[in-house]
């Protein structure tokens, strides 16, 4: 039997919607790959009573509930407190997290303000989670079989915490629980029913767990089950239906894929963008290391800067700027300009204005650019709002380029 999970996050910014809950996702996809029930995904008001109340009423439930958020300085952060009432124990200082705390001020040439010291405590009958990446203390309790973990809220201190001092516990914890039960698959250019389309009913013969994650251009795929020769099987069936799609069997990203490829090769990347704005360039340099095959991107905006990086003015104002053959040029141009071995040019309408009857709203052209000089473009009409154009053009763009080098 699974043990169970919940995720309860800490914050009137979370509850009001002015922040997005990227941790709770995190910590979800995390906690279901290890092989834990996630039961519950919660919020809680910065409230001591509210705090207190929630933790003890989900902990009935599971065994284990990971909290974020409300660890800081300021009055509003009483997450430490509102566990500590709970359990009915008092605060205690960390004279660890305090040194941590030290270093990170005189890095910047200050002391530690008296206000920050609040950081270092946590509940007596707690075990600190020193955070090497921040400086708000976490920790955990274990109570019978049920374990509670408090973490910072801060996306990157909670996701560094967790593989650093988390994963690790959480192993030790529960031993050899989690060997050999997870298959994970990321795909690019195919839809959700095709997928399952491909899969065929067989494909659901044995006992397992399956989840699909549909996201801007690409398909992820995330199995569990209890006996290894299951994900075998199951990994052959995916290998052989759904050939031709897969870029990954972890959760790497597809941008990181590519880099791996072009480093491997020795090759280079260079970008023009237009509509999505430097989306892509984003994207790909998001990547630790990316500086040894990206060149370089231009965000080519306006027409004037088209024509600067080599697109004539004749050819915008006989085909638009948004046209297969200006997508083309463009791809070419960086190429050249920057002296890279591949360039991708893009071009389009992201709106929600500036569509006609002949160029709508989500048309956007695609140019690769080839070491050997030649240049292919695709046409795409992408359906969302303007953020959610920009982010298909850019996945496409790059499937595209890492169907050409794979």
């Amino acid at each position: 039997m699974k043990p169970t999970a919940a995720i309860l996050s800490v914050g009137n910014e979370v509850l009001r919607g002015s922040v997005v809950n990227t941790n709770a996702a995190f910590l979800g996809r995390e906690l279901s790959g290890l092989g834990f029930e996630v039961i519950s995904h919660g919020v809680c008001a910065d409230s001591i009573e509210a705090i207190r109340f929630r933790l003890g009423e989900v902990l009935r439930r599971v065994d284990l509930i990971i909290m974020m958020g409300g660890l800081g300085p300021t009055p509003d952060d009483v997450t430490r407190e509102g566990i500590a009432a709970h359990f009915k124990v008092p605060l205690v200082f960390s004279p660890r997290q305090y040194s941590q705390l030290q270093k990170v001020y005189k890095r910047y040439g200050k002391r530690v303000p008296a206000l920050v010291k609040r950081e270092a405590f946590y509940p007596e009958n707690a075990r600190p989670l020193v955070n090497r990446f921040g400086i708000a203390l976490g920790f955990s309790i274990e109570i019978g079989s049920k374990i509670v973990i408090a973490l910072p809220g801060v996306p990157s201190e909670l996701q560094n915490m967790y593989f650093d001092v988390v994963l690790p516990f959480l192993k030790k914890k529960y031993g050899n629980l989690f060997k050999y039960k997870k298959l994970i698959v990321k795909m690019a250019g195919i839809s959700e029913p095709d997928v399952m389309k491909k899969l065929g009913k067989d494909f659901f013969d044995d006992l397992f767990d399956f989840g699909i994650y549909p996201s801007a251009g690409e398909i992820a795929i995330r199995i569990l089950a209890e006996e290894a020769a299951v994900l075998g099987r199951l990994k052959k069936k995916i290998a052989t239906r759904l050939k031709g799609w897969i870029y990954g069997w972890d959760e790497t990203p597809l941008s990181v894929v590519i880099g791996k490829i072009l480093t491997r090769k020795k090759q280079t990347l260079a970008a023009a963008e237009s509509c999505t704005g430097g989306f892509l360039a984003a994207r790909i340099t998001a990547c630790p290391g990316a500086s040894a095959y990206f060149r370089g991107g231009v965000i080519a905006y306006h027409a004037d800067v088209k024509t600067d990086l080599g697109v004539p003015e004749k050819l915008i104002k006989e085909r638009g700027e948004v046209s297969a053959q200006v997508a083309s040029q463009l791809a070419k141009s960086v190429r050249i300009r920057m002296g890279s071995s591949f360039g991708i040019g893009i071009t389009g309408i992201a709106g929600p204005g500036g569509g006609s009857s002949t160029k709508p709203v989500g048309l956007v052209y695609i140019g690769l650019a080839s070491p050997d000089g030649t240049v292919r473009t695709w046409k795409h009409v992408f359906w969302g709002e303007r953020y959610q154009i920009q982010d298909k053009a850019a996945t496409k763009a790059l499937e595209y380029l890492w169907r050409k080098i794979c």
